[in-house]
């Protein structure tokens, strides 16, 4: 479940990015947009940590044999 959002958080941060590089995007829009975009960038990266230290400890702990 965690792939999903942190996929789905990637998403909405392109989305955003299209948005604030769109010259008829108001100010006001484009503001909102970096505040959402800045959280959105925050919990990805939240998330990508998780991921990373959940597939350290499966290397760790010799887990897995192969990662495909």
């Amino acid at each position: 479940m965690e792939q999903k959002n942190f996929i789905e958080n990637l998403d909405k941060i392109k989305e955003i990015s299209k948005k604030l590089e769109d010259p008829s995007t108001s100010m006001e829009e484009a503001l909102e947009l970096y505040k959402i975009g800045t959280e959105k960038i925050k919990k990805a990266k939240e998330q990508l940590e998780t991921i990373e230290g959940e597939v350290k400890k499966v290397l760790d702990d010799n887990s897995l044999e192969e990662f495909k």
